[in-house]
């Protein structure tokens, strides 16, 4: 039984973006499995598929349904290498400015690609609502 569920507020959008490149098999893909057990949900395959499911409908995954593995679309890669660097120069802008910064963002979300504008929403809706594993603590971000 894992320690935590599977909800956009236990686990976000981009650690399983990353969790699922890092159980890339040769096939470039990855099972439900794969993932179920990297999480530590071991046989409980369901809340997996599903979230692997929304995943492909945002348009993150794909599926190739003639070896039942998971694949990443050309977005998905996308937002996958644009987020292994960090970005030091936001964390220089004065907390006063951030609220240009959320202009500047809200503004790519309404003129962006649907993949980015629904991320970028569900990472705002994991990192403030309370209660979620952003104010727990219990996930590395």
């Amino acid at each position: 039984m894992p320690l935590y569920g599977l909800s956009l507020y236990d686990f976000r959008d981009l650690d399983l973006l990353q969790l699922a490149a890092e159980n890339l098999n040769d096939d470039l893909g990855f099972t439900t499995a794969d993932i179920a057990t990297a999480l530590g949900f071991g046989e409980e395959l369901r809340a997996v598929g599903s979230r692997l499911g929304w995943m492909r409908r945002y348009n993150a995954f794909g599926r190739r349904e003639a070896d039942d593995l998971w694949t990443f679309t050309r977005a998905g890669e996308r937002i996958l290498e644009a987020n292994l660097t960090e970005t030091p120069a936001l964390a220089e802008v004065p907390d006063a400015a951030l609220i240009k910064v959320m202009a500047d963002v809200t503004s790519r979300y309404r003129h962006g690609d649907p993949l980015t504008a629904t991320l970028l929403r569900r990472e705002f809706f994991y990192g403030t609502r309370a209660g979620s594993a952003a104010y727990a603590g219990r996930r590395r971000r």
